[in-house]
């Protein structure tokens, strides 16, 4: 039972990041699923990406219907990217499952400082009322 509430807590935050951030979900999906459940790296990375199906329709719908899509970028992006993820789940299956920790974390940290670094260099938004005029 608590091993199905923690998926239910897992399956909600990540959810919810996905939604909110646009990061389908898998930075959340896929440590919880390790550290927190004790699963195998290839099972949950399969988990996570099977998880992030239906975030992402439910997501993307969302976002579509605010506009927010532009769908000649997703065109030429989509296919390449569902081919380059097929070559990668591939290579994935081939490594043992600490090397492939090993990676994620690698990749990881690293888009966490460069988006880290990138939010501290930019400059603040004025707010409205605040302009000098």
């Amino acid at each position: 039972m608590l091993e199905i509430f923690a998926l239910l807590l897992i399956g909600f935050i990540g959810g919810f990041a996905g939604g909110l951030l646009g990061i389908g979900g898998g930075a959340i999906y896929i440590p919880a699923m390790v550290l927190l459940l004790g699963e195998d790296q290839h099972l949950a990375q399969g988990a996570s990406l099977a998880a992030i199906i239906a975030t992402a329709i439910v997501g993307s719908f969302a976002h579509f219907r605010r506009d927010n899509i532009d769908v000649r970028t997703v065109l030429w992006v989509a296919p390449v990217a569902a081919t380059a993820a097929f070559g990668a789940a591939l290579l994935a299956d081939t490594l043992d499952a600490t090397t492939l920790r090993r990676v994620f974390a690698v990749v990881g940290l690293y888009f966490a400082i460069t988006m880290i670094l990138g939010a501290l260099r930019e400059e603040p938004i004025p707010q409205p009322g605040t302009e000098n005029a």
